[in-house]
């Protein structure tokens, strides 16, 4: 019993060791094929490919044209049914004397079928409101998949921005080192002061600190591309490091308000709401009338505990309903609820439009502001490098001072930095402005998702 006891235990020790050993695996990527280096549309490619919401999102909109199908079937389409059902009744009187009075029970089957030919145009209605439904849906996934593109996009260059950043201050660190070694020897040397020596290495250990806060940022913004692929989060990427520094010329603003309100997903599933709507209010409005309605039944049956035929029926049948309520009160206030809860969806549509001119205009801002601060940024780039270069020689040739090379080194890494960093920007701008205009940022196969 104890050798069966151990047996068990070392069993299930395995089997726990196993699971350890297996189940951080389970979260990580398995013989993938990724590209050597990422570009863009590599890595938006994959993003797609490994995103869970995405695929639950696909599976949103399968259900949603099942939904649709099965609207249909129920609009224009007869149902049938069947049944059979076998019986044995016992009492005080009459009780079971053996098994084999179970095959003397009382049996029978039964099937029918009903097809509603009219009904008052409900069923019409219906199935156009599941047809707009179906229309949204799509709209909503392609919305979804744009959506999910622009946070891979984004995902991209900020690794991208963090490994530009970690190189201009790694490269600010060498100079920084370099001049403080030089520094050293000068003033071992009595060629410098104390002081020159002190900023010098202030400099150098501010460097150090710099290169060390963008080496973190570099990690985290490594660990975030990784993950949304499904890799170890240290998993070293290799980018394209090409960026357009190309500035878009845009149309008039008239002409971007036009393909907003014709493109844009949200205008889109707005005007399919709006229509929704109405169609939901013709429908209401219907249960308030009478309702007249035309049905084709038939059914047959039979019982198997004699050798009858199948019995059958079949016919049409017609009438009309009207459910007044207290002499039709509350379906005159029901119909003005409807009247209200329509106009409300129109009276939101019309808000919608003037929201909508306020995301274009704010998008198209953005990127209007971003392409001027980019020219500046440049310049004051190119500005920088030549004052740095100049004072270093002045620096070196005893003109100028340790704060004056400080204050130079200074403003060209701001200048390097927030280039970098408005160059990364604009290209994500620039693709929110054309999200915002409702033109597709990423064209992708549905079949290849």
């Amino acid at each position: 019993m104890r050798k069966l006891a151990a047996a068990v235990l070392l069993a299930c020790c395995a089997v726990n060791a196993a699971a350890l050993h297996f189940t951080p695996q389970t979260a990580l990527a398995q013989d993938k094929t990724l590209p050597a280096v990422f570009t863009v549309d590599t890595y938006v490619a994959a993003f797609l490919e490994s995103s869970p919401r995405l695929k639950a999102q696909k599976n949103a909109l399968k259900s949603a044209q099942n939904t649709y199908k099965n609207a249909f079937t129920n609009a224009f389409l007869p149902s049938f049914s069947f049944g059979a059902s076998a019986d044995k009744t016992y009492n005080r009187y009459r009780r079971l004397s053996s098994w084999d009075d179970l095959n003397h029970a009382d049996s029978s089957a039964r099937a029918q079928g009903g097809w509603n030919l009219f009904n008052s145009g409900k069923d019409a209605l219906a199935y156009k409101s599941a047809s707009l439904d179906w229309q949204i849906s799509q709209i909503e996934y392609e919305e979804s998949v744009q959506n999910f593109v622009l946070e891979a996009v984004q995902t991209y260059y900020n690794l991208l921005l963090g490994e530009k950043l970690l190189k201009v201050y790694e490269d600010d660190l060498q100079v920084a080192q370099k001049q403080y070694e030089q520094d050293k020897v000068l003033y071992d040397n009595g060629l410098k002061t104390r002081s020159d020596l002190l900023s010098s290495e202030t400099n150098f250990r501010s460097s150090q600190l710099s290169l060390f806060s963008a080496q973190s940022d570099y990690e985290n913004a490594l660990k975030n591309f990784n993950i949304a692929l499904n890799l170890p989060v240290e998993r070293p990427a290799t980018l394209d490091e090409t960026i357009s520094e190309d500035l878009p010329a845009l149309p008039g603003l008239d002409q971007d308000l036009t393909a907003a309100l014709a493109h844009r997903y949200d205008a889109r599933t707005r005007r399919l709401r709006l229509r929704q709507s109405d169609v939901s209010q013709t429908l209401d409005n219907l249960n308030t009338l009478p309702s007249v309605f035309v049905d084709l039944f038939a059914s047959t049956g039979r019982g198997f505990n004699s050798h009858e035929l199948w019995e059958y029926n079949y016919g049409i049948s017609a009438g009309i309903s009207f459910d007044i309520g207290f002499f039709y009160l509350d379906k005159y206030r029901s119909r003005q609820n409807i009247r209200l809860s329509n106009e409300n969806a129109h009276l939101e549509y019309e808000q919608f439009l003037r929201s909508l001119r306020d995301a274009v205009v704010e998008a198209r801002n953005a990127l209007l502001l971003k392409m001027r601060s980019l020219e500046i940024s440049k310049l004051r780039l190119q500005a920088a490098e030549q004052k740095f270069e100049a004072t270093q020689l002045k620096y070196k040739n005893g003109l100028m001072s340790a704060t004056d090379l400080t204050v130079a080194r200074q403003e060209m890494i701001s200048a390097q930095v927030n280039y970098a960093t408005l160059l990364s920007e604009l290209t994500i701008t620039r693709l929110r402005y054309q999200n915002a205009l409702g033109n597709p940022i990423y064209d992708y196969n549905p079949e290849d998702l």
